[in-house]
């Protein structure tokens, strides 16, 4: 009787799989393949690795508290941008994220691309040292290192001046950063929130950095010495982050305030509502200048970047260059490059040339080689290139904290901006094209190269894409 009952729930559950999966069925296949062959201990994993409803359903609830609270309105737009200053293509991509994704249309009034630590970290840490009011940072990880205690420092001195500063980070990325790094802070009057994450989903895996209600940052960068090409290992290090001045900063503490509510406790939310009613944003300039900036993770019910990305692949007449640490798209991302190639535009994807590892390069090398058959171009960069980034045409380019893999393009908390201005993506491509010549070219005859060695790793993680 009892072998019937666990027989009887072990088959709903696997229903239920099939059922809250459904608009995600590589996944879901996956799922039930691991709960039939592993019956007691597969369920246990979907239960720890897989189940996102609940999760969702939490953070919804929580995300729609905020939204009717009197201060969230003075985190929008006050104006819309104009949007026949843009181009066909550029329309389409805008559209699609206003409809889709509810991102209106923003400007700024200067950007500024950083391409290496040493020079973010400089300018960052001069900001920090300027800022009057308040300093809201959000990243993946705050590495226990010189960098991340020189923050902390400066961090803690504004905190002393009276600034409010609001730290967050990701609760498993940091596990080796031990909280009496952050005491100075705490002592000085910041506050510091470690995002528990969702089992392992939904990682607070963005960076946003908003101070003063007026300079911005997002990318692909951390903090830590790695990043600024210390790593022993992995050197030279390439990434990519952008400042912003002006009225796109604005929603990105919408962002960081949302991330925030959602992760720390209800009787703390208070003092938090009561900051926001309180804000006095500095007047905002309309320039010609457009953005949006998309975010995917726990707090929407769509798959948002991985449609934003589908738009922006969809739009190109001519070239697709991208930028990721790993290359592990799902089908719908790969087939749209594949149709791309096919139909005449040039894609170009540039990689790391030094090993990620030993689970992620096969499968990497894998899915960049069902692109080499239509033509793509496949870089592998002298280093590892840690930037995430996609250029359209001469029309608009995308940075953010969103690597070409599933988990970041449908799963984990991402952010990424998308670009409009003429002459910020005129210098994208210029890096790029600085970028190409450190590098090697990954070619088809490359790809029949690979060892035996490779070929087992590839093909024991390649059934695991849809989790990576």
């Amino acid at each position: 009787m009892l072998k019937i009952l666990l027989f009887a729930i072990y088959l709903a559950l696997i229903l239920m799989v099939i059922f809250i999966e459904r608009k995600r069925p590589t996944e879901a296949l996956l799922w039930v393949v691991i709960m039939m062959f592993l019956p007691y201990f597969g369920t246990i994993l979907y239960l720890i690795f897989g189940s996102t409803v609940a999760i969702k359903l939490t953070a919804l609830i929580r995300t729609n508290k905020l939204k009717k609270q009197p201060g969230y309105q003075k985190l929008l737009p006050v104006f819309t941008v104009d949007e026949s200053i843009l181009s066909d293509e550029d329309r389409q991509v805008v559209r699609f994220n206003k409809v889709y994704n509810a991102s209106e249309i923003t400007c700024y009034e200067k950007a500024k691309f950083f391409i290496n630590g040493e020079t973010h970290y400089r300018q960052l840490f001069h900001d920090i040292e300027h800022a009057k009011t308040c300093i809201f940072i959000e990243f993946y990880t705050i590495h226990h290192d010189m960098i991340g205690e020189q923050l902390v420092d400066a961090l803690a001195q504004k905190a002393k001046d009276g600034v409010e500063v609001w730290v967050m980070c990701d609760f498993i990325a940091n596990l080796g950063t031990p909280k009496k790094m952050f005491q100075p802070l705490v002592e000085a009057g910041g506050k510091v929130v470690r995002v528990k994450p969702y089992f392992t989903h939904y990682r607070s895996h963005r960076k946003i950095v908003a101070i003063d209600h007026r300079i911005s940052y997002i990318g692909g960068m951390n903090i830590g010495k790695q990043y600024a090409n210390m790593d022993e290992v992995k050197n030279p290090w390439r990434d990519t982050q952008i400042r912003l001045e002006g009225a796109c900063t604005s929603i990105l503490e919408q962002y960081f305030l949302t991330d925030w509510l959602c992760s720390i406790p209800h009787r703390d939310w208070k003092y938090t509502i009561h900051y926001m009613q309180n804000i006095s944003f500095p007047s905002q300039k309309m320039t010609h200048a457009c953005c949006q900036f998309i975010v995917g993770g726990v707090d929407t019910d769509k798959e948002a970047v991985k449609m934003c990305y589908l738009s922006m692949i969809r739009s190109a007449k001519e070239r697709i260059r991208i930028q990721s640490p790993y290359f592990i798209p799902d089908a719908s991302i790969l087939d749209a490059l594949k149709t791309a190639a096919a139909s005449g535009v040039q894609i170009e994807l540039m990689i790391p040339g030094i090993k990620a590892s030993f689970f992620l390069d096969p499968v990497t090398n894998y899915y960049s080689a069902q692109l080499l058959e239509y033509g793509t171009k496949v870089y592998k960069y002298h280093g590892y290139i840690h930037a995430k980034t996609m250029i359209i045409d001469q029309e608009l380019c995308c940075v953010g904290s969103v690597n070409m893999d599933m988990r970041s393009l449908m799963v984990d908390d991402e952010v990424c901006g998308v670009f409009y201005e003429n002459e910020l993506v005129k210098t994208y491509n210029e890096i790029y094209n600085r970028d190409i010549e450190a590098c090697t070219p990954y070619t088809w005859e490359d790809f029949q190269k690979r060892g035996r060695k490779e070929k087992l790793l590839e093909s024991v993680f390649l059934p695991f894409a849809p989790l990576m």
